[in-house]
């Protein structure tokens, strides 16, 4: 089985079951990811048939786990939820990069803020240093 590891790259079909996963908030069975993946039938998230083969990688990657709910019933069946954040896919990413290293952080932050509009650098600033005060303990 392969394990959690930082230089996982996702195909399009697995990074759209993440982002339906991490966009719908709470645990979701095959049925309701299968609904949302196929709403619209001329450009589906993904191919209906690939569903197990990407559930599969997900929790081989350890990216998401897998659930059973008490009952019976269709409603009932195993359920999914992410074990990585959004933010961590993507942090991921980038920190894995050949040629990264820790003192790029301020200028990626700042390419960050170049191509987000709208948003309000003071306000974004406290918060940055808050995450980091707190995920660095």
């Amino acid at each position: 089985m392969k394990s959690k590891k930082a230089h996982v790259r996702l195909t399009n079909s697995e990074l759209a079951m993440m982002q339906l996963l991490w966009e719908a908030g709470r645990p979701l069975n095959r049925a309701e990811i299968m609904e949302i993946a196929l709403h619209n039938p001329d450009d589906p998230l993904f191919a209906k048939n690939s569903f197990h083969v990407i559930i599969n990688n997900l929790m081989a990657y350890q990216f998401i786990a897998a659930f059973m709910n008490n009952g019976a019933g269709r409603k009932n069946a195993r359920r999914f939820a992410p074990m990585i954040t959004r933010n961590e896919y993507f942090a991921q990413q980038i920190s894995t990069t050949e040629h990264y290293k820790a003192s790029d952080i301020p200028e990626i932050v700042a390419a960050l803020f170049k191509y987000t509009k709208g948003a309000d650098k003071d306000e974004l600033l406290a918060k940055i240093e808050s995450a980091v005060r707190r995920n660095s303990k």
